[in-house]
């Protein structure tokens, strides 16, 4: 069945983007999503520029090459802005705040002076209430840190005429929102982004939305519609691993696919799917043991496609779903 659309609501194509984070000078990966989004009529991108491997030997021009090849695409970028270079962090992780928190307000105006006209917003942050990518328990368990460095920089944002989204959370927290806006964060933000993983994570993964939190798009939309006082909500991420249980065996596809058409029908005005293409084993993610071991092997299968490019059902259902919107709204 084809989506139907109110005269209030944006089309499938204006309200729908996929994600790529793209791993330090993966060239072939780059080619490879611009390709899938060109095929798919897919113009909204969201992916990232690390703070981290900016400040590493070629970052910056590891990064003026990304930015290059996408704005020449012609696509609408959503750029989130996120992991703290060691060398600027409270305690050499990533997932510290930055000693000075005003240096992320100067990386935050660097990247727009550089790529002015590259992307359309900022995202600043990502996840931020989970505490792999702040770690808010042992360096700001009163948000005061995380609410100073954001709000200044989406502040200086602001002043240089760029629209930003608030990092998306996980899992959707409505005191956490209200903490942020009683500190005066969405003062000067755009949007309010959310991820939702429904039907992934186990209740063991207690960082992320446990199966039985999950009520529907509509429910976590609205739950949070008051303390975003009035500002857009996004579903910045939104996804569902093609492998049985925590393991590498392929499997799922048929979820995957329904999940996907779930996320379209979401109540936002923009709608973001992780991701393009798998991730592959030979780079490290987020969710790595100490001895280089994977916590959750869904992580690598995410993707519309394998690693090898083959592409899974809910790829080949997605063209036809935004075939036929394009037809219905021609």
């Amino acid at each position: 069945m084809s989506p139907v659309h109110s005269a209030n609501e944006p089309s499938l194509s204006d309200k729908f983007g996929l994600c790529q984070w793209f791993q330090f000078e993966d060239r072939d990966l780059l080619s490879d999503t611009i390709a899938d989004l060109i095929e798919l009529n897919i113009h909204h991108l969201r992916t990232g520029i690390s703070w981290a491997d900016y400040h590493r030997p070629g970052g910056r021009h590891w990064y003026d090459y990304q930015m290059a090849r996408l704005a020449e695409a012609g696509l609408s970028v959503l750029v989130s802005l996120w992991h703290t270079p060691p060398s600027l962090s409270e305690s050499g992780l990533c997932s510290a705040p930055p000693k000075r928190l005003f240096d992320y307000s100067d990386f935050v105006a660097e990247i727009i002076e550089r790529y002015a006209g590259h992307f359309e917003y900022l995202e600043l942050w990502n996840e931020p209430n989970n505490r792999l990518k702040w770690n808010f328990p042992i360096y700001d368990p009163d948000w005061s840190k995380f609410s100073e460095m954001i709000g200044a920089a989406a502040y200086w944002a602001k002043h240089l005429g760029q629209k930003t989204v608030l990092g998306g959370m996980m899992p959707v927290d409505e005191t956490w929102l209200q903490t942020l806006a009683h500190r005066g964060v969405l003062e000067y933000i755009d949007v309010v982004g959310i991820h939702g993983f429904p039907g992934m994570w186990s209740t063991q993964s207690y960082w992320w939305d446990w199966p039985d939190h999950w009520f529907g798009w509509d429910e976590k939309i609205n739950r949070i519609r008051t303390s975003a006082r009035g500002l857009p909500i996004w579903v910045t991420e939104a996804g569902f691993a093609t492998c049985k249980g925590n393991s590498r065996q392929p499997g799922r596809f048929s979820e995957q696919s329904e999940r996907l058409l779930e996320a379209t029908e979401a109540p936002a005005e923009r709608v973001y799917w992780y991701c393009v293409r798998d991730m592959s084993y030979d780079y490290a993610c987020i969710e790595m043991t100490e001895d280089g071991g994977r916590l959750d092997h869904r992580e690598y299968h995410l993707g519309l496609t394998a690693v090898n490019g083959k592409r899974k059902p809910a790829w080949h259902n997605l063209r036809k779903l935004l075939r036929c919107a394009i037809t219905t709204t021609g």
